[in-house]
């Protein structure tokens, strides 16, 4: 159950770090940003999250908390998991983008900046992070480039170890008549090393992203996403790395102020694995 809640709990508040880059680069910025957004506007100073069991019960090893700062422009989250405590900051511009994230737990350490051009859109990532127990370090580049009307075209993403070594990644998207992208392919040295469709609704919220399933030797969905009239997700399925065809399924409940109230966890045969609840408090 730890691991799951783990998973949980980041898909709310932080963004990815999967391979799908326009995912978790744009879109999950652009979705903890309005987050922040509503945090601000209802003055949300606390977050308080709990665990769950499926028998109802807490889970008495978790413990949760995000605190907002006055003027909205600070989230500082701790978790403290099975004894394990983990220290987030995320810090927001005076217009509400997201301009540095910062993490630490036992030994590691990353802190990731973002840069934005004349027009306001991401151009540069920046991520700094070491592991002391490992003896590990390492520094993380994504430069994004975009056409006159603003829509994403490439992403250079450069690996750079501690021995100096770069590793360096061209990403190539494919952008429909109405500026959404339907297709993002990586390349190193020229030759082809994955690619992944994006598929929305009318909307032009991301319904699917999918790629080929070398271990099943077919196209399949990584993620599915579900969305209410308010446009808000309510539902997220994620494919596992299991033998089998399978899929772990999060499902979000709303107050009605827009809030998120729930977040509970599915296994692929739709069983209930547990919870986190969150509560509130305003300034």
């Amino acid at each position: 159950m730890q691991k799951l809640f783990w998973a949980l709990i980041w898909i709310g508040f932080a963004p990815t770090t999967e391979a799908q880059y326009y995912y978790s680069d744009l879109i999950g910025i652009r979705q903890v940003e309005t987050k922040q957004q509503r945090f601000k506007t209802l003055h949300v100073r606390q977050i308080l999250g709990t665990a769950v069991l499926p028998t109802g019960e807490v889970q008495t090893d978790f413990k949760e908390s995000y605190e907002l700062s006055f003027q909205a422009d600070t989230l500082q989250q701790v978790q403290v998991q099975a004894g394990a405590r983990t220290n987030t900051t995320l810090i927001f511009s005076n217009n509400g983008q997201l301009a540095e994230q910062m993490e630490k737990r036992a030994g590691f350490t990353s802190q990731i900046t973002y840069s934005r051009n004349k027009q306001g859109y991401i151009d540069r990532i920046e991520n700094r992070f070491s592991d002391s127990l490992s003896e590990f370090q390492q520094r993380e580049i994504h430069l994004w480039s975009y056409n006159a009307t603003g829509s994403p075209l490439k992403m250079w993403r450069i690996l750079e170890k501690i021995d100096g070594v770069l590793d360096s990644t061209e990403i190539q998207l494919t952008i429909d008549s109405t500026g959404l992208v339907t297709e993002e392919r990586s390349f190193k040295r020229g030759r082809e090393t994955g690619f992944f469709y994006y598929y929305y609704n009318e909307s032009g919220q991301i319904t699917d992203i999918v790629r080929f399933n070398s271990k099943f030797n077919r196209l399949l969905p990584d993620q599915l996403f579900e969305y209410d009239a308010a446009g808000n997700m309510t539902q997220r399925m994620q494919l596992t790395g299991s033998r089998d065809v399978t899929y772990l399924i999060f499902r979000y409940g709303y107050q009605t102020n827009g809030l998120l109230s729930e977040e509970a966890l599915f296994n692929n045969r739709k069983e209930h694995q547990g919870s986190i609840r969150f509560s509130y408090l305003f300034r």
